[in-house]
């Protein structure tokens, strides 16, 4: 090999070396298990609301966020048994380097610490910035007729934070008729892009040993979808596709979605996937209900979906909230 050969060869190295170096390693927001975080049987109801839940924008250090939610009770309740705020934040960075925020949350003047954390991270630079849910516990507290506000404050002292939204989950009881729920939370990145399958960015739930539903029961899944707002995604039940059920509403950052599962339950384990198409989502929180009264069903406005499954939107929804991955806001 002559002296100038082996010169190229050595440049060609050095600056193969400097690209690898500089090229992202691409994202991987392939999709894992949300596990089920709570079950059980209120005689009664089980009340979803996000209140005045809206998107934050970027919070700076020292700046504050608040939703404030209703609270009252359904027909034939009379006091709310358990109150559970749920709140999903996103975007949270010093600088280009993502970071875990650093956050005070009051309810009522008491400051309250999360009873559980979730948090995913699957980008890369300059977008590798975390989402998480926090979910913090009310306790027996909650008045009926009382508004219930939520303030966090951003206490980092560089780091900024973004929220996309905010719900309060309530166990009322009173009723005639039993409810059984299961409550799956997390929050899982995924989005089918950049060499992800769409196979790959799904995110699953796995409800083992469900009873079957009774005669004249309603069975609901309640799902909230951060960032759902493109319609590009598809929720199965035990294999059975129902899609485009996530469109951004009520607000692009926060799509809910309340569907009638019952023809599709078995008794046993059942399996519940959310896959993106496209979309990137972060959900974060679903949740499974049987009724066994007559006409329990959580009160909204029905619509088709593109598939024609009948649907309930909106009236009563759960909020859980994470992030855009591709550019703030």
């Amino acid at each position: 090999m002559t002296g100038d050969r082996r010169r190229w060869m050595l440049l060609l190295a050095v600056v193969a070396s400097l690209l690898i170096s500089v090229v992202p390693v691409s994202a991987d927001y392939t999709g894992g298990t949300i596990a089920i975080a709570g079950q059980g049987t209120v005689q009664g109801d089980l009340v979803l609301t996000h209140g005045d839940s809206r998107y934050s924008g970027e919070v700076p250090p020292g700046g504050t966020y608040s939703v404030t939610f209703p609270v009252s009770l359904p027909a034939g309740a009379t006091r709310v048994r358990n109150a559970t705020v749920y709140l999903s934040w996103t975007w949270s960075h010093s600088g280009t380097t993502g970071a875990t925020p650093s956050l005070r949350t009051e309810v009522g003047g008491a400051v309250l610490e999360p009873v559980r954390r979730y948090e995913d991270r699957k980008g890369h630079p300059p977008y590798d910035y975390p989402s998480g849910l926090y979910v913090y516990d009310l306790g027996t507290g909650v008045q009926a007729g009382t508004p219930l506000t939520l303030t966090v404050t951003n206490t980092a002292t560089d780091a900024g934070v973004s929220f996309n939204g905010a719900v309060l989950v309530t166990l009322c009881e009173g009723g005639t008729d039993p409810v059984s729920y299961w409550i799956a939370e997390g929050a899982e990145m995924v989005y089918a892009t950049e060499g992800v399958t769409p196979g790959a960015a799904t995110a699953r739930i796995v409800i083992p040993d469900l009873p079957p539903v009774p005669a004249g029961a309603r069975a609901t899944l309640l799902s909230v979808v951060p960032s759902g707002n493109k319609g590009k995604n598809v929720l199965s039940v035990n294999g059975r596709e129902l899609p485009g059920l996530f469109d951004g509403r009520p607000y692009p950052d926060l799509a809910i979605n309340t569907t009638e599962v019952g023809p599709l339950l078995v008794p046993g384990s059942n399996t519940f996937a959310l896959r993106d198409d496209g979309d990137y989502m972060v959900p974060g929180l679903f949740v499974l209900t049987i009724r066994s009264g007559p006409g329990a069903a959580p009160a909204a406005t029905t619509q088709r979906s593109p598939a024609g499954v009948t649907l309930a939107i909106g009236a009563l929804g759960v909020a859980a909230v994470a992030a855009r991955a591709v550019r703030p806001r």
